[in-house]
């Protein structure tokens, strides 16, 4: 019991610590997208006129998507330069990955697949997505 109590109280003693912590570009975007929808939901036009309707709601999908690309924008540009020898291992483990899709798709290619043969070729496949993803976010990070 009293673990437990002492979890929940560190838990909520370290909220702030994370709120602080959040990213710049997050913030940004977070307040740039509540501004919008204040601003949007003032006047909004009603919802019998269809054409007004319709352009208010494109105008303020516009506005959103623009704050997302500006978030985009803000991410890629503070994200640290990869080095050339990660850029290296990142392009050799996506090449291995692909390499081994070739290979699957070169066994099943050209004939009537079984049921198990459906199914182990599926397996194999999601393993691959999930190993090229895995090379791909190592350059993300």
């Amino acid at each position: 019991m009293n673990r437990s109590r002492f979890a929940v109280i560190c838990l909520i003693a370290l909220q702030p610590l994370a709120l602080m912590a959040q990213n710049k570009c997050d913030a940004e975007a977070d307040a740039a997208q509540s501004k919008i929808i204040r601003e949007f939901s003032v006047n909004p036009p009603s919802k019998h006129d269809q054409a007004a309707y319709l352009a208010w709601s494109q105008n303020l999908n516009v506005a959103l998507a623009t704050v997302g690309k500006r978030h985009e924008e803000c991410i890629r540009a503070n994200r640290p330069a990869i080095s050339p020898a990660e850029a290296a291992k990142t392009d050799a483990c996506l090449a291995a990955v692909r390499r081994r899709g070739d290979e699957l798709a070169n066994r099943y290619r050209g004939r009537t697949l079984t049921f198990q043969e459906q199914t182990t070729q599926r397996a194999e496949q999601q393993t691959l997505q999930d190993e090229y993803m895995a090379c791909s976010k190592r350059v993300n990070q």
